[in-house]
């Protein structure tokens, strides 16, 4: 099938879209279909453009600045994006997780306790140990959405989690990226069924 490719002006408005999904609380790339307000002839005067011509000449431009809103830093620069080998390697760390997510979540359910449920208790207001899991980095962010949307736990922890900073950082960033996570949820149910031998 044939597909038009981007020019620099349609990565910029794309690089937009998504920076305002993953670090504004009020806009949403799938309810307004990726539309943000930006002109050409502003773009055109902007110093940085050179920078989304070179972006646009990749085939992925989607999924690679996805992958660098969830996995790198937070204020993301276009300049950087392109000029730095890191972006690259995230990029193919995300590759490699989506592509293998389902040994990478049962990889990830060793780390919990064998009581499951006691991995999500909140107690005295700190941070329980499937959230220190995922600052630690021993677990992935893929894995920690999934297990939300089979155990719905997010709601408990934004009344009993007392610090007001990391968690909603890191509840903010699941909620953005969700949307944009394909897996099968019956499949990871049954797995989290049988590895911890639950009725669910």
């Amino acid at each position: 099938m044939f597909t038009l490719r981007m020019d620099a002006f349609d990565a910029y408005k794309l690089y937009i879209a998504l920076k305002n999904h993953f670090t504004s609380a009020t806009y949403d790339y799938f309810k307004y279909n990726g539309a943000v307000r930006a002109s050409r002839q502003s773009f055109d005067t902007r110093k940085d453009k050179y920078f989304f011509h070179k972006l646009s000449k990749r085939k992925d431009i989607k999924d690679f600045l996805v992958s660098l809103f969830v996995y790198g830093k937070k204020d993301l620069w276009i300049g950087d994006v392109l000029r730095n080998e890191e972006t690259e390697k995230l990029y193919q760390e995300w590759q490699r997780i989506r592509q293998s997510l389902t040994y990478v979540f049962m990889s990830d359910l060793e780390k919990f306790n064998d009581n499951l449920v006691s991995s999500f208790v909140v107690e005295d207001g700190q941070h329980p140990h499937a959230l220190k899991l995922l600052l630690r980095n021993e677990i992935h962010i893929e894995t920690f959405i999934i297990m939300n949307d089979l155990l719905r736990f997010v709601p408990t922890w934004n009344k009993n989690i007392t610090e007001k900073v990391v968690w909603p950082e890191i509840r903010q960033k699941c909620k953005k990226y969700h949307p944009f996570l394909e897996y099968d949820l019956d499949k990871c149910r049954k797995i989290v069924v049988d590895r911890f031998e639950l009725k669910m």
